[in-house]
């Protein structure tokens, strides 16, 4: 009997990846959460503000901020953007973070990556954690790595968002492209905890070829992986944001033959909505 069962399990999962490919279309998506966005807004007040820090003039987290205040305008979600220049010396940029999120008036923010140097890395840390929407200072993280999942960043929501809506199951094998703190580690870590089997790859050479069953790129490195590369049937998605050219490119080369893969979040236009959206459900506490 337990035999029977491993075989109808392994069809099950056969059936479940042996179709063409189709592409997760984020932006969708993103509008069946602004309606439940929008039913909470309507009975609940929001009087505090969402604040959005950012350090230097990095072209794509200049884009990602942009997004991210103009989406709260739409709601009406309280916002505030505080662009601080990366000439300043640490120590006023620090008391420049500190006080926002020691204004009573701040419900919750966010300081957007990367930072422009590591001397600034300790700049997470001034987020209190009852203010930590991105779960990225070192209570938020240490919280998350001794397995209190009671608050999940937005990239781990809108990365089980995906597994849901594209049924892919637990038990299965996951390669992520990259380590960073704010994907590759945090992914690995949770989808392990939710019985996958992970493979970090750090350092991913284009031509590589990769076998399993999820593949989460997070490198930052544009068109870095091509689909022929990928085993068929491989469920992808790319976090991967690059700006070349002026047009923000993802890790995955959409131009490359992804006929065989399964579902493909692509970047941009795949989790890059969801995790606004997540980011703002989080301070609103949805």
């Amino acid at each position: 009997m337990r035999g029977l069962l491993g075989l109808s399990y392994f069809f099950s999962i056969l059936f479940r990846y042996n179709h063409s490919m189709r592409i997760f279309d984020g932006n969708y998506h993103a509008q069946l959460l602004d309606e439940k966005i929008k039913r909470f807004l309507e009975t609940h007040k929001v009087s505090k503000k969402l604040a959005i820090i950012q350090v230097g003039d990095n072209l794509a987290s200049t884009k990602y901020v942009n997004l991210k205040k103009r989406y709260c305008t739409m709601l009406g979600v309280p916002v505030e953007v505080c662009n601080i220049n990366s000439d300043n010396k640490d120590d006023i940029i620090v008391n420049k973070v500190r006080d926002v999120f020691e204004d009573e008036t701040i419900g919750g923010g966010i300081i957007q990556l990367p930072l422009p140097r590591k001397s600034l890395g300790d700049l997470l840390n001034i987020i209190p954690i009852e203010k930590d929407i991105d779960t990225i200072s070192n209570i938020g993280i240490t919280q998350f790595y001794a397995g209190d999942f009671s608050r999940l960043s937005p990239v781990v929501r809108a990365t089980m968002y995906y597994l849901n809506i594209c049924d892919i199951p637990k038990g299965i094998t996951a390669t992520i492209i990259g380590e960073g703190d704010l994907v590759g580690k945090p992914l690995a870590f949770y989808l392990t905890k939710m019985g996958n089997n992970v493979q970090i790859i750090p350092n991913y050479a284009t031509g590589m070829h990769i076998n399993c069953q999820l593949l989460v790129l997070s490198a930052g490195v544009p068109n870095l992986v091509q689909g022929q590369d990928i085993l068929p049937g491989v469920a992808v998605i790319d976090f991967g944001s690059s700006v070349v050219n002026g047009k923000t490119t993802g890790d995955l080369d959409l131009n490359s033959n992804l006929n065989h893969l399964s579902w493909v979040s692509p970047s941009p236009g795949g989790m890059g909505p969801l995790v606004i959206r997540f980011l703002v459900m989080n301070f609103l506490g949805i």
